[in-house]
């Protein structure tokens, strides 16, 4: 007997790997050729009703949602129910007009299927947006019909229904074309519909619509979504916001078990995880080449919670899932934060043997939160600087550090601190994911704090700054030069005859093989005038900030003819 359960329980486990290598070809296909897929399936209804509901989802906004009506006919119930779940609902109120997308995409797959299920599964869900969308009046066997019933559509002259937003089109205006029907007109398909399949339903159906007290309705809606997408890792917000939360090594929670010695056996009544997530996790970091170490059944157990992590983030997030791209951003985020927590908990040895004994060690949730630490760490310094910094105090807004540390503060300032690339990847911000970006950007801090710390102890007078563009650089800058040139240390712009004679000086010395080394012992020297002390005690990030800034006044001009100067192409100095 016991064979005979193991050879069918094998049988089952076969079937469903099988389905599930169908199920991965499909979702990293091209949408056209992932609905041919699926349509020229051997058993199409058994494919699509096999997909986890997440998976199917996904393919959803990868065709789109015309193209996926055939598959949409074929899916379960429920699948239908989490597309509701995560497309309709804006925080917790109901979008109705996501509600009349979605309904669309539905009655289109199975008319007569989707309208059994929404009115005897989710009554008060259906009943609510035919609320919000049209007027019923019931009409006594002794009543006259009103004069102004002209708007009105009865299917058997005693219920009559209208809808207030139904535009009034003239005979000779063309109608514009909408993405999807319109409320009024989807809604007057699915009555007329229903009233062909049950009159007395029908009627029922108005009935309540009319007694449906709204909000009570929307609140019992929301809580039940909750329930149903807390059971696929979508916590409520103040709950999933947690998995940000920063964690020491020494604090985060070990696996009861190695994960490779602790893989569960296959259980037909579990259904396997979802793989949507699989084809963005790619590239060249740690996490990547770890993962491609594990077997297939470990893989399996890993799926499951990464799809738990990336669910968790989205619900923190608030994202809205709306199209494929906000997958995406999310999935993405999660590798990236993974990889930083890996390499963090690695330390010294960021090998692909280390980073899986780590994953063999702890939870990826935990792993996560090892990654979002460094990141907040740096977020944290940021805020307790600014708060007592130089340019809060004068009020000077954060465009006064120039490009490039308004972008790395900018970024750390974000309520998901983001690391500035500036396009350096195609994009101006993206997530922080290894420690080099942790490096840079702790890096830029350290200038921007050792700057601000001397701008402190040169104490300028703001209020002298009458015209120009006033960021560091030409503060600084200016007023350097107004020192070298014996003028009075406020911002008024220097007039360019007297300037010509800095000028000459900046570059008249710059020796070939060190151009720029006589200008930044100068300006060193300066800065440790203004600080009371010794030059080689300026802290060597206020060196690195000086060394760029005189590397781009040797880059921008020191090949410029002193009689070419012209104060609107030199913004590195105040000028008139």
């Amino acid at each position: 007997m016991n064979d005979k359960t193991d050879y069918r329980l094998e049988n089952i486990r076969k079937k469903e790997m099988t389905l599930r290598a169908v199920r991965h070809e499909i979702l990293t296909s091209e949408s056209e050729k992932a609905l041919n897929l699926i349509l020229d399936a051997t058993a199409p209804v058994s494919l699509v009703q096999s997909f986890p509901d997440q998976d199917l989802y996904y393919l959803l906004h990868k065709i789109g949602g015309d193209d996926f009506v055939p598959v949409l006919s074929m899916a379960r119930s429920d699948q239908w129910e989490y597309i509701l779940d995560v497309e309709v609902w804006n925080n917790d109120r109901l979008d109705i007009e996501g509600m009349t997308k979605t309904f669309d995409l539905l009655f289109q797959a199975d008319p007569q299927r989707m309208l059994r299920w929404i009115i005897k599964e989710k009554p008060d869900y259906f009943e609510f947006y035919l609320s919000k969308n049209m007027d019923i009046f019931i009409r006594e066997h002794d009543d006259i019909p009103p004069e102004d019933f002209d708007d009105y559509i009865t299917f058997d002259d005693k219920f009559y229904f209208r809808f207030p937003d139904k535009p009034k089109i003239d005979e000779d205006e063309m109608p514009v074309p909408e993405d999807s029907a319109p409320a009024w007109e989807l809604i007057e398909k699915m009555l007329d519909a229903l009233a062909r399949m049950d009159l007395s339903v029908f009627h029922g159906l108005l009935l309540e619509t009319i007694a449906l007290l709204g909000a009570e309705a929307e609140e019992e809606q929301f809580r039940l979504k909750n329930i149903r997408l807390a059971e696929k890792g979508f916590l409520p917000t103040h709950e999933a916001i947690g998995i940000y939360q920063p964690t020491k090594l020494s604090a985060i929670r070990k696996r009861p078990v190695i994960l490779e010695k602790n893989i569960i056996q296959f259980d037909p009544d579990i259904p396997l995880p979802p793989q949507f997530f699989s084809q963005f996790v790619k590239g060249d970091n740690l996490l990547v080449k770890a993962l491609a170490l594990f077997t297939p059944e470990a893989t399996l157990t890993l799926e499951t919670e990464m799809a738990a992590l990336i669910n968790k983030v989205i619900s923190a997030d608030k994202i809205k899932l709306r199209a494929k791209e906000d997958l995406e951003k999310a999935i993405k985020k999660t590798c990236a934060c993974l990889n930083l927590g890996l390499e963090a908990i690695c330390e010294t040895d960021p090998t692909p043997q280390k980073a899986k004994n780590i994953i063999n060690e702890y939870f990826l949730e935990d792993i996560f939160r090892s990654g979002s630490r460094a990141a907040i760490q740096l977020t944290a310094r940021a805020v307790n600087w600014f708060k007592t910094s130089f340019m809060n105090k004068s009020h000077l807004p954060l465009s006064f550090l120039g490009e490039h540390f308004l972008g790395t503060v900018g970024g750390l300032f974000l309520d998901r601190p983001l690391y500035f690339d500036n396009y350096a990847s195609g994009e101006l911000y993206r997530n922080f994911q290894s420690l080099s970006d942790i490096k840079d950007t702790s890096e830029s801090l350290d200038q921007i704090i050792a700057l601000d710390h001397f701008l402190i102890h040169l104490a300028p007078d703001i209020s002298s700054f009458k015209e120009g563009i006033l960021t560091y650089k030409t503060l600084i800058l200016t007023l350097w030069a107004k020192n070298r040139l014996n003028l009075e240390p406020t911002l008024e712009p220097i007039p360019v005859k007297i300037f010509k004679d800095f000028f000459i000086a900046l570059f008249s010395k710059t020796p070939e093989n060190a151009p720029g080394q006589i200008q930044i012992n100068d300006l060193i020297f300066w800065a440790s005038e203004i600080l009371k002390t010794e030059d080689t005690d300026i802290p060597e990030p206020l060196k690195i900030v000086f060394s760029n800034l005189i590397k781009a006044l040797e880059d921008e001009y020191s090949r410029v003819n002193p009689r070419d100067i012209d104060p609107k192409f030199i913004p590195h100095f105040l000028l008139k």
